[in-house]
Order: C-alpha cells, then sequence, then structure tokens
C-alpha cells in the first residue's frame, strides 16, 4: 500500500482503521451540481464516469475519471462502513478535464501568489431555508403547483424571524454545526434563524478559495442529510417564497501579503484601505458579467429585486446592505474584508470564487476607482444608468458574460466559459416557459 503518511497520511489511516469499506466519491458538476458516485475503500480513489451524461463530454468520446483528493477523504458519521471523498474530473490520470471547476480552484492561490505576491482569504454566509415539507405537483403541460409548509412565519412589515428561537431549527442547526465541525473539520463561525420564514444562516470561516469551495459543497451536503434524518426539507433556491427575503451566499474577501491584510488601513477613518477600494471597483466593472456566474439561476433574478435586503444597483458602502458591495464595520485588522452580496446559493462554488477573486484583480491592477460609497438606502434609486444595474434576468446576465469575460482569462478556459453559457441559455429557455401560479392568476 502507499505511503500516504506526507499531508494525509494520518487521516488516510484513520479513515482506513475505521472499518471504512465504502467511499462516497462526490465530485461537481459545471453547473454547480454535486454528484456522487460510490466505490469500495481501496488505497486509490479513482472512479470512471460518463462524462456525456454531466455536459462534459460527448457520447462518442464519453470515458472520464473522477480522481479523488485525499486530503478531504472523511469517514461518515451517520454510517459504520462509508467514508466520503471530493474529486476532481479527469480527461487522463495526468490531465485534468478543462470543464472541471474544482481544477480551476485549485490554481488560484498558485496564481494570486506567483502573479502578485498575494493570498485571497474567502468566507460565506450561506442562507437556506429548511421547511416542514415540500411538495411539488408537476404533470406538464397542465398542472404545475408547489406547497410549502413552515417551520414558523415571518410577516413583512410586522414581523420577521431574525434571529428568533424556534426549538425545531435550534435543534437542527446545533445537529448541523455539530457534524460539520467534528467529522468533516470545517470551521463554522456563527449560525442563527434569518429574517424570512424557516429561514437559516450558516456563516463559515475565512479559508483559502479552494478549501471554501469544498466546505460550501459539503455544507450543502450535510445541510440536506440532517434535514433527511429530522424529517425536514431544505432548499437553497435562491427565492422560494414571495413576499420575503430570498437567500443569499454572501462572499467575504480579504488580501493578504504574508501576515499583512492590505485591505486594512489604519489612517482610513473607515479601515479601508486604497487595494481594497481598488478591488471593489474591480468588481463593480465586472458585476453585470459576474452576475451570470454567481446568480446562475433563474430563480436568482427573483430575489435581487429592491426592498428584500438584496442587492440591485452596482454601488459600495459602509455598513450598508442594500448596497452590492458591503464594507462590514471591522474590529481589527483580522477583521478588515469586503462583502458581496449578489452570489446566491445555486452558484457553483469553484466558480463563483475564482471569478470574483479574478474581477477584484482586475481592479488592483488597472487602479479602478469604486466612486464614493453609498450613505442612503439603494432602493430609493429610481433612475439609475444601465451600467450601474444589475441585471433583471438570466439572459441579459449571460449576454453580458459573452462581452466582458476578458478578466476571467487568467484561469478559466474559454472552453469552460462557452459550454457554460450555451447550458445557461437552454435552461433560461426551459425554465421561462413555465408560467408561474402568480402569471395564471393574473392572466387567465
Amino acid at each position: 500500500m502507499k505511503d500516504y503518511r506526507g499531508n494525509n497520511g494520518d487521516l488516510y489511516m484513520s479513515v482506513h482503521l475505521g472499518n471504512v469499506k465504502w467511499v462516497e466519491v462526490h465530485y461537481t458538476d459545471l453547473m454547480g451540481r454535486l454528484r456522487s458516485i460510490s466505490t469500495s475503500f481501496t488505497e486509490e480513489l479513482v472512479v470512471g464516469i460518463d462524462g456525456s451524461s454531466i455536459g462534459v463530454e460527448n457520447v462518442e468520446s464519453s470515458d472520464v475519471l473522477v480522481i479523488g483528493d485525499l486530503e478531504t477523504l472523511r469517514k461518515l458519521p451517520w454510517s459504520i462502513d462509508w467514508g466520503r471523498v471530493i474529486g476532481d474530473i479527469h480527461k487522463s490520470r495526468q490531465v485534468a478535464h478543462p470543464l472541471d471547476s474544482r481544477s480551476v480552484a485549485k490554481r488560484v492561490e498558485e496564481y494570486t501568489v506567483r502573479e502578485l505576491g498575494l493570498t485571497p482569504l474567502v468566507g460565506v454566509e450561506l442562507e437556506f431555508f429548511v421547511f416542514r415539507d415540500i411538495v411539488v405537483n408537476y404533470n406538464p403541460p397542465f398542472t404545475h403547483t408547489y406547497v410549502v409548509s413552515l417551520l414558523d412565519r415571518s410577516i413583512k412589515g410586522v414581523s420577521n424571524c431574525y434571529q428568533s428561537l424556534n426549538n425545531i431549527l435550534e435543534s437542527y442547526r446545533g445537529e448541523l454545526v455539530k457534524t460539520l465541525i467534528e467529522s468533516f473539520y470545517i470551521n463554522v463561525n456563527s449560525h442563527h434563524h434569518e429574517v424570512a420564514s424557516s429561514q437559516l444562516e450558516l456563516s463559515l470561516n475565512p479559508s483559502k478559495p479552494l478549501v471554501l469551495a469544498d466546505s460550501v459543497q459539503t455544507a450543502k451536503y450535510v445541510a440536506r442529510k440532517i434535514a433527511e434524518f429530522k424529517g425536514l426539507k431544505t432548499s437553497f433556491a435562491p427565492k422560494p417564497l414571495p413576499g420575503e427575503n430570498g437567500s443569499g451566499m454572501h462572499v467575504h474577501i480579504s488580501l493578504w501579503r504574508n501576515s499583512q491584510n492590505l485591505f486594512y488601513d489604519p489612517s482610513d477613518k473607515h479601515g479601508v484601505s486604497q487595494v481594497a477600494r481598488y478591488f471593489i471597483g474591480g468588481i463593480l466593472q465586472h458585476v453585470r458579467a459576474l452576475s451570470a456566474l454567481v446568480a446562475p439561476s433563474v430563480n436568482s433574478y427573483r430575489r435581487l429585486v429592491p426592498g428584500y435586503e438584496a442587492p440591485v444597483y452596482a454601488y459600495w458602502g459602509y455598513k450598508n446592505r442594500s448596497t452590492c458591495i458591503r464594507v462590514p464595520f471591522a474590529l481589527s485588522e483580522n477583521a478588515a474584508r469586503i462583502e458581496f452580496r449578489v452570489p446566491d446559493p445555486t452558484a457553483n462554488p469553484y466558480i463563483t470564487l475564482t471569478a470574483v477573486i479574478l474581477a477584484g484583480l482586475d481592479g488592483v491592477r488597472k487602479s479602478i476607482d469604486p466612486g464614493d460609497p453609498l450613505d442612503t438606502s439603494a432602493y430609493r434609486f429610481t433612475k439609475v444608468p444601465r451600467e450601474k444595474r444589475l441585471p433583471a434576468s438570466l439572459l441579459e446576465a449571460i449576454e453580458e458574460l459573452e462581452s466582458d469575460q476578458d478578466f476571467l482569462k487568467p484561469l478559466i478556459p474559454q472552453e469552460l466559459l462557452e459550454t457554460y453559457i450555451e447550458a445557461k441559455k437552454k435552461e433560461y429557455v426551459e425554465v421561462s416557459q413555465h408560467p408561474s401560479v402568480m402569471e395564471v392568476l393574473i392572466y387567465s
């Protein structure tokens, strides 16, 4: 047997000695969906899959590999003899597949260190819903309804559920966080009830991009599992409930050179450096194109509307939750960061984190001025130039990405972008042709 005691040997042996016989090999497709194939536990976790079924190959050349990253190997806490590993999609043992998003995220830190001598640290606030049940009645072309059973109720303008107490959700949160920390070694910073009915937030501590993207996929996987065990249902849809806040996946970023946070400037009254401002400028410059990657579903644009603490315009501000980028109050150098509020849980985290970092770095390279911070609610504006408005639909966002993608070229292959754009156009057409219940009520 190979000796894995270099970086991951102790972990490998602990799993091996824990009587693991089977392993779930998880991998993420280009659209961000987590997929799984089970295999017997051996010293080398390599499995063959049908690449044509996940959109990375044509049917006539469909064989690809998924190679497990042993650094991510964990024993599943709910099964005696099962483990789980995260894998990369490969064309061969030596060649990563150009459409494998995790391989893209692997290159981020190497690129930023080599080109700029910088290391990005990223954290996320992952919002999602936990319902008592979701029942979907889908029988096209005649029937398409769904019924959601809530665990509590927020009434906009009257009473919301922000950090409220709910015995069922408290028990769920406690078990979820305990499992993530103890069994998957994920650093959870905080967790609480969010504003909307049955909505929770899980805040993950800053990590390197690949580690954080893995943690996001793991957190979603474990959240669904714990809900299943408790007879509940999760939803990571950005806007599953009308008239209530949607779910975001807010990305917190800082840039470091060794032990120095380059986003922090003690001489600035807000503690924000010029590097941070340029980074903000880069994101705002490319935010319309970024939207296709970070808010990648038709449902995403039901969330990005005024009045629900979601951004609609490309502005930034201090402590301002109506803007696209918020600069949170920083108590120390370590806490200095920016928060990008457009992303949502349907995004592929490997692509999202890579693209956001590249957009920000483009701003640093070009010294892009983000303009003055906004100190009022962005929702008050009625006339905003097109370049300062977020796209109103997935199709509009895709069209922006087609015309603004040069900033992504250092790390994201052209083939990946072209495949992604084509798939999202098809998704838009397919999903948009189905009328909502409200449309039927209004227009019948």
